[in-house]
């Protein structure tokens, strides 16, 4: 039997955890609070597929809070959010992989990557990039909102149970690419949802949402492009346009944090097209805007 072990208890860490579990794979949770590890490990998690319309489904796990983690038992899969990375995690995340153990990264941006490498050298890290849809609604609930794909660089166990739990796996030789594309997709559509309080699907509907899309996505796309990325514009264009239409019901992570009164992945996003414009010696005026508008509804009430 599969063993992995899931860093975080937010909608797309319990999605993967939920799915992996109820294929037959042996799951733990480590979440930030000890409440959720112990509803987790009395209830299990609650699939709605409002994707598929499929039944709900309920899949043991077990559980534990960040404090308690035990030494993981098979590959890591980390799911918190950027925001999350800081010096003391890392620290503790280094204590929960063993040596010579494998991480899977899930998160959104760029960086990251390169900074949990220098800090856990002697540890196998792996790119991961999904555009699966999910909200969490509760400590042992999750939605399921939208069918994507989930592109990793190498065949093996995880693509296997991947595949096994009803996910999209594509196997990619150019994730860093990957990673600059959902880049590229997340810098238009997150913080733009964000501040418009609208889904995905409501982006594209008016010429005045479309121009502010189109604005943000050809000077983020000017950047990513002086980075080495090789698609085209117009086809990349068409791919924002697309992901909007298959994510139409879903609400951005962006959105639901600004909605909860949460830090956000703003930083991670578009202050990282800041920071490479910024090295390119370029001017980026629409991310510099939307990442001072998104900060700025941070209010350090959310949960």
């Amino acid at each position: 039997m599969s063993a992995y072990c899931i860093v975080g208890g937010g909608s797309l860490g319990l999605l993967l955890a939920g799915k992996l579990a109820a294929a037959g794979s042996e799951v733990t949770v480590v979440t930030r609070s000890s409440e959720q590890a112990r509803k987790l490990s009395e209830d299990g998690i609650t699939i709605e597929d409002v994707a598929t319309g499929a039944p709900n489904v309920t899949a043991k796990v077990r559980a534990a809070s960040w404090e308690g983690a035990p030494v993981a038992d098979g590959l890591t899969i980390l799911t918190v959010k950027q925001t999350a990375l800081t010096p003391e995690f890392v620290v503790r995340l280094a204590a929960i992989v063993p040596s010579g153990g494998e991480v899977a990264l899930f998160q959104n941006g760029i960086g990251h990557a390169e900074k949990l490498r220098a800090a856990l050298p002697d540890r196998k890290i792996m790119l991961a990039v999904t555009t699966e849809g999910a909200k969490r609604d509760g400590p042992t609930t999750v939605r399921h909102t939208g069918r994507g794909d989930t592109r990793i660089g190498e065949s093996g166990l995880l693509e296997r149970s991947l595949v096994q739990a009803g996910f999209s796996v594509i196997l990619s030789n150019k994730l860093e690419s990957d990673v600059m594309r959902k880049l590229l997709v997340n810098a238009v559509i997150n913080p733009l949802t964000a501040l418009l309080r609208i889904r995905n699907g409501q982006l594209p509907t008016s010429r005045e949402r479309l121009e502010l899309m189109r604005s943000l996505f050809d000077e983020t796309f000017e950047i990513v492009q002086a980075r080495g990325f090789a698609e085209e514009r117009e086809t990349m264009w068409q791919a924002v346009l697309a992901v909007c239409e298959n994510t139409k019901h879903n609400e951005s992570s962006m959105l639901q944090d600004v909605a909860a009164g949460r830090e956000t992945e703003i930083e991670a996003i578009n202050g990282s097209v800041c920071r490479l414009a910024a090295e390119q010696g370029r001017k980026v005026p629409w991310n510099e805007a939307v990442t001072a508008l998104v900060k700025a509804t941070y209010t350090g009430k959310g949960d």
